[in-house]
């Protein structure tokens, strides 16, 4: 190899130069995954998904139950979380097009950090002239991987993260920002992929470990008591998932 860099220097040959790695991640063709795929079900979905969630807030209802993947079916768990989020702030990271908190309108303090949410909220109006993305819900639309000062400490409601860590880059980094957002007795509602059994073949994902012990001892060293595994919603032969509903100590 050394000869091999000689010869080079000496002929005025320059090095070949690096192909990007198909395992590298690029934020900006990411985006461009997201925002394809986001946008098809955008197109196939919204409509009659807003239309069922104005039916369900008439009578009464807050579209979330104890069935929820992260509740198990636990309505006394359940019932405490919506007392303690109904007038605190929470936070969702990664909501994609409808997340958790954007239909949940009970809820009165809701922030999103979501980098597509201006291209989400105006598909939605183009398509029925309506959007979850109205003027209360307070909208970053940075990577989630840097740490936004007002919300350090802020976030005592409950923090979600759906379906997002494995799109980002660097996952610890933003496991490590919801730490330090949440004050005490803030709840965390966590699912992610967090490997890929078959292969990456898009430039939307992104592996983080195939450890589940790894990653609980990450929130628990980060300051969380883990509450509840959630379920599994996956083909176990394509992914090693993992979701927990766990609380900041």
């Amino acid at each position: 190899m050394r000869g091999i860099g000689l010869l080079r220097r000496l002929t005025g040959i320059p090095a070949p130069v690096p192909k990007r790695s198909k395992r590298s991640f690029d934020h900006a063709l990411a985006q461009r995954f997201e925002w394809k795929n986001n946008r098809q079900v955008i197109e196939g979905t919204f409509a009659q998904l807003y239309s069922d969630v104005e039916a369900n807030r008439a009578a009464g209802g807050i579209w979330h139950s104890a069935s929820d993947q992260f509740f198990c079916g636990d309505e006394n768990l359940f019932a405490s979380f919506v007392e303690r989020v109904r007038s605190r702030k929470c936070l969702e990271i990664g909501s994609g097009p409808y997340g958790f908190l954007l239909p949940a309108t009970w809820i009165k303090d809701r922030t999103i950090i979501e980098p597509l949410a201006n291209k989400y909220r105006q598909a939605q109006l183009d398509l029925i002239g309506k959007t979850f993305l109205t003027d209360d819900v307070r909208v970053y639309t940075t990577g989630a991987e840097v740490l936004i000062d007002d919300l350090v400490g802020n976030v005592d409601g409950a923090i979600i993260c759906r379906n997002a860590l494995d799109h980002c880059e660097d996952a610890l980094a933003i496991i490590a920002n919801m730490s330090k957002y949440a004050a005490n007795g803030c709840y965390l509602l966590l699912w992610t992929d967090i490997w890929h059994l078959q292969g990456i073949d898009d430039d939307g994902h992104h592996n983080i470990t195939r450890s589940i012990e790894v990653m609980d001892a990450l929130l628990e060293g980060l300051g969380f008591e883990i509450l509840k595994h959630g379920a599994l919603i996956r083909d176990q032969t394509e992914f090693i998932e993992y979701g927990r509903l766990a609380r900041r100590k």
